[in-house]
């Protein structure tokens, strides 16, 4: 695409970018946007993949049905059939608007005779307060039945007991770890299946100073058929890759990102990466410093600053409500009254770094793990 072609595309609304599910985010980033990198930062359980798994690939593939959208999900923490389990959960309050159910004869779990909706439940995990089964209601049971066909098979594709792809879906999930230069070499031969790379020669000496002729990538022809559809590659974690050539775990890192950067510029994906943060956000000085404005910041990135620069966008999550920052408020919202948590499912996200909008953006939401999704709090502040 050049700069005219750039141009027709924004006059027909083609710009706007993927929604995530979050106008506020939406406003924040633009959408979801072809040809960028986009990095999910937080410390452990906040909830980076939830957020991932919400705004990068549920939200997208509901609210933007007429577009063509196929991810290349590397996971290295969760396998694919708690994934799938996860997300019918999901679809158990989106389709269904089921979050919580009750448990017959009067039964307790954690005191309470209320349950919420989560993955756990459905793979019967969960035993009650008497240390009995918590099994899957019939009710439910049908429920699940049409959202595994209606829903899961599409997204992840079919498998039969010994993990063997029957059918595939918009969804290839990768469990198996590889380093940077195996997870490249898979993408380019996925790039090649859809389009060329164009090549030019160019004269340049060998290391003993002999004239000798060399190729290089100048772009990428996407084929008629391809044009219009959107790849979006997440990693989760970058931290969990493979190691090469004897790098260390941040050259390791720096090293995916590299090649990330070529297959955005050349081919136009869409690079989502998960990471945790360092633990400096917790330090006594920094929370005392900033009270009630603390969040992570693109410089508590683990392990690469590559990250965080090579980013068109860096977003970092935080749980004001965990006990060892103490809070009350969070940028202007009250988080507890007495011993009383107001927003007990409250998380902040904060777009931190941004080549196209302006930040820092932050943005107060309750999250809700047990059906992975997001709500906007609406507040005046």
């Amino acid at each position: 695409m050049n700069f005219i072609e750039k141009y027709k595309s924004g006059k027909e609304g083609k710009n706007l970018g993927l929604s995530t599910g979050l106008s506020v985010l939406d406003k924040a980033i633009n959408g979801i946007q072809r040809k960028a990198m986009y990095g999910v930062g937080a410390g452990p359980k906040v909830g980076k993949t939830t957020l991932v798994d919400y705004c990068f690939v549920l939200s997208p593939y509901l609210k933007n049905p007429d577009v063509d959208i196929e991810w290349i999900y590397y996971s290295f923490e969760i396998d694919r059939v708690r994934k799938e389990f996860k997300y019918a959960s999901f679809f158990f309050y989106y389709d269904y608007k089921i979050t919580q159910f009750s448990l017959p004869d009067n039964r307790k779990y954690m005191g309470s005779n209320t349950v919420e909706m989560n993955p756990n439940y459905l793979m019967g995990k969960m035993k009650d307060d008497d240390d009995n089964p918590i099994k899957v209601s019939k009710e439910h049971e049908e429920i699940l039945k049409v959202i595994y066909e209606n829903r899961i098979i599409p997204l992840f594709g079919e498998y039969n007991s010994q993990g063997k792809r029957l059918k595939k879906g918009k969804i290839d999930f990768i469990e198996d770890r590889d380093n940077p230069t195996g997870l490249r070499n898979y993408l380019f031969s996925y790039a090649k299946s859809q389009g060329d790379f164009l090549t030019e020669s160019y004269k340049t000496q060998d290391d003993f100073g002999k004239p000798i002729e060399k190729k290089r990538i100048m772009g990428y022809k996407t084929k008629p058929e391809y044009e219009d559809k959107f790849t979006i590659v997440i990693t989760d974690h970058i931290r969990k890759l493979r190691t090469e050539r004897g790098y260390t775990l941040k050259q390791n890192v720096d090293k995916w990102i590299e090649y990330q950067v070529e297959l955005r510029n050349w081919v136009g994906f869409t690079f989502v990466n998960i990471v945790h943060l360092n633990r400096n956000i917790s330090s006594v000085e920094r929370s005392k410093y900033l009270q009630e404005f603390l969040y992570p910041t693109g410089d508590d990135t683990k392990d690469t600053g590559n990250l965080s620069e090579e980013a068109d966008f860096f977003l970092t999550m935080f749980n004001a409500n965990d006990e060892k920052y103490k809070l009350d408020k969070h940028f202007g919202l009250k988080l507890r009254e007495g011993s009383m948590k107001l927003y007990p499912n409250y998380r902040s996200i904060h777009v931190v770094e941004s080549r196209d909008t302006v930040c820092p953006k932050h943005l107060k939401t309750n999250m809700y793990g047990g059906t992975n999704h997001f709500e906007h709090i609406h507040t005046q502040n």
